[in-house]
C-alpha cells in the first residue's frame, strides 16, 4: 500500500494565521508583486512562526501531463498539441500514461515525486485522498475532458450539454424519430444524455443505449446490435469517431439500409479518419487549439498564484456535416 505523502505547511496555513487571503501570501513571496507593507509583515511573521517554506519556483521544474486513454486518435492529437504549446511557453513536460484508469492515483504521486510545478490530466480524476495530497503541496491541477466538479482543480472542456442538444435538433430536423447512442463511458457522456433527453422531449421513440469500447471493432459490434430486431434506429450519435466509423461500415456491410438515407450517423472528435473519402463522417468538432491554449493558460496562472480560484471553463464546439447525415436542403430530409 502506498503511504500518504507527508503533510507540509502551505500558503493556506499561513493565510489563516495571518488572516489574509492566499493570493496575498502568494504576492508576498513573488518578486515584484504588489502587496501592502503591513500585509507583507503579517504574512512573513506567520510564515516564520509556522516554518513555512515556499515550493521551489525554479522555472525548469516540469509540468506533468497525465493521460488515461492512449488509444484514441483524438487523444493523440491533444497530447501532440499540448506538448508543443507548453514548449512554446518555455515549459518542460513529463508525460505519465496508462490505459488503466485505476493507475491514475499512482501517476499523480509519480508527478509529485518528480517535483512537477503543475499537472494537466486528460479524461481522468484522481481520488480525493490524492487530490488532497496535491493540494498540500500547492500543486495546481487542470483537468480536460471531464464535466464533474473537482475540488480545487480547474476544469476545461466543451459545453457538452449544448452540443448534445444541437445534434438532437439536427436529427429531428431531418425527420429522425428513432434515436440510439453508442456510449464508451456512459457515466460521464453528458452530450449523449442531452441528445437522448432532447429527442425524448420532442416525442421521439425511447433512445437505445449501447455501451461499448472506443475502437473501430467496437463500432462494428454496435452496428450488429443496432440491426438486431425490427425497430432499427434512424439516428445514431456515437461517443467517438472510431466507433461511429465502425457503425457506418457495419451498416454498409449489412446492406439492409443506406447511410444517410435510412440512418444518420454522427461521431465525436472530428479526427482525421472522419474526413477520409471512404467515410466522410458527420461529427462534432472539438476546438482542440482553444482547449489546449486555455488549459495551459489556466495552469500557468495558477502556478503563478495558487491563491487564485480554480475556474470551470466550457468552450463551444461545432457540428460538422459531411456524408453521414442529411443536409436540410436534401430532398430526402422531408
Amino acid at each position: 500500500m502506498i503511504q500518504p505523502l507527508p503533510r507540509r505547511i502551505t500558503s493556506s496555513d499561513v493565510a489563516q494565521l495571518a488572516q489574509v487571503s492566499r493570493s496575498a501570501v502568494s504576492r508576498t513571496f513573488t518578486t515584484g508583486a504588489s502587496v501592502a507593507p503591513h500585509t507583507r509583515q503579517r504574512v512573513l511573521a506567520a510564515a516564520a512562526e509556522l516554518g513555512y517554506r515556499r515550493a521551489s519556483a525554479r522555472t525548469d521544474r516540469p509540468v506533468a501531463v497525465i493521460m488515461a486513454n492512449v488509444l484514441s486518435p483524438y487523444f493523440a492529437e491533444l497530447s501532440d498539441r499540448l506538448s508543443a504549446e507548453l514548449a512554446g511557453r518555455g515549459q518542460n513536460t513529463l508525460f505519465f500514461i496508462s490505459s488503466d484508469p485505476t493507475k491514475i492515483d499512482d501517476l499523480v504521486r509519480n508527478a509529485v515525486a518528480a517535483d512537477a510545478r503543475g499537472i494537466i490530466l486528460f479524461s481522468a480524476v484522481p481520488s480525493r485522498a490524492v487530490l488532497a495530497e496535491a493540494r498540500s503541496r500547492e500543486l495546481p491541477i487542470v483537468i480536460l475532458d471531464r464535466n464533474e466538479r473537482v475540488e480545487d482543480a480547474s476544469l476545461v472542456w466543451i459545453d457538452s450539454a449544448e452540443i448534445g442538444r444541437t445534434v438532437a435538433k439536427r436529427m429531428l430536423a431531418e425527420g429522425r424519430r428513432r434515436p440510439a447512442v453508442i456510449a464508451t463511458a456512459p457515466e460521464r457522456s453528458r452530450e449523449l444524455e442531452a441528445f437522448a433527453d432532447t429527442m425524448d422531449a420532442a416525442g421521439a421513440a425511447p433512445c437505445r443505449w449501447i455501451d461499448t469500447g472506443w475502437s473501430y471493432t467496437d463500432g462494428l459490434d454496435a452496428a450488429a446490435r443496432l440491426l438486431a430486431g425490427e425497430d432499427v434506429p434512424d439516428a445514431v450519435f456515437a461517443a467517438s469517431d472510431a466507433v461511429a466509423i465502425g457503425v457506418l461500415d457495419g451498416i454498409r456491410r449489412d446492406s439492409r439500409l443506406t447511410v444517410p438515407g435510412g440512418m444518420s450517423i454522427i461521431g465525436f472528435g472530428d479526427t482525421a479518419p472522419s474526413t477520409w473519402l471512404s467515410h466522410q463522417l458527420s461529427t462534432v468538432r472539438i476546438p482542440v487549439v482553444a482547449l489546449i491554449q486555455t488549459a495551459v493558460s489556466t495552469l500557468m496562472a495558477r502556478m503563478a498564484s495558487m491563491g487564485t480560484p480554480a475556474p470551470r471553463i466550457w468552450l463551444s464546439c461545432d457540428l460538422v456535416e459531411r456524408g453521414t447525415s442529411l443536409g436540410l436542403g436534401d430532398p430526402r430530409s422531408g
